[in-house]
């Protein structure tokens, strides 16, 4: 039998899954994006899961059962009972999105620079730019950490305030967090050590991340 690529497998459970009734439809896909966003099982394995699932909770509807009761009452318990028995593989998918994030970064933000120190006569803070280099990671990582939790944590929320509590996360999560990484740095050393760089030096650097990047990506395809 051909093994189906993730694409594959994320088509034919979109497919699937229409044969579900509103109710159950929901319950399942509170479980597929709490799996989804669980970053302990790659996404390959993830969507093998779902499908899995999927068929057996399709079995249990035509036989008269409902998705809830197929979860057992308890879909979040469900979900960490098959998530436990994989073996945990977050850190590799953190650094793969880490390592996606930061290239993307580095690229806009140094031809950027490079573009402004052309046609100024700005001088580069070396400090809070070197500061800022060595943060973004840090800082990426921590964001990355808390995006996911921060999604899962509310999936499963039945509260009335559940929509304004997503939007208060995410908003400091995506746009509070970055702005202060980007901003601190900047701002306390933004006078200090100023150096006369070129900007064709940023923009050649900017170039060499981006292409670094894609030859990579295209190797571990």
């Amino acid at each position: 039998m051909t093994t189906r690529t993730t694409k594959q497998l994320i088509e034919e459970n979109n497919i699937k899954r229409k044969q579900l009734n509103e109710e159950d439809l929901k319950v399942y896909e509170n479980f597929l994006l709490y799996l989804r966003t669980d970053l302990r099982v790659s996404e390959h394995e993830t969507e093998v899961i779902l499908m899995d699932v999927l068929d057996h909770l399709l079995e249990s509807v035509s036989n008269g059962s409902s998705a809830i009761e197929f979860f057992g009452h308890d879909v979040k318990g469900h979900a960490d009972e098959i998530l436990k028995a994989l073996p945990n593989e977050s850190r590799k998918a953190i650094f793969k999105m880490l390592y996606m994030g930061i290239s993307y970064f580095y690229s806009i933000y140094f031809i950027i620079t490079g573009l402004v120190l052309m046609f100024t006569n700005s001088k580069t803070p070396v400090i809070s730019t070197l500061l800022l280099i060595i943060m973004v990671p840090i800082g990426g990582y921590i964001i990355i950490k808390l995006l996911y939790s921060g999604i899962q944590r509310y999936i499963f929320d039945q509260t009335k305030f559940k929509q304004y509590k997503e939007m208060l996360y995410s908003g400091v999560v995506v746009g509070i967090l970055p702005a202060l990484l980007m901003l601190v740095p900047y701002m306390i050393f933004k006078n200090k050590m100023l150096v006369d760089i070129p900007g064709w030096v940023f923009i050649a650097l900017s170039l060499i991340i981006f292409i670094v990047y894609k030859l990579t990506k295209k190797k571990t395809k």
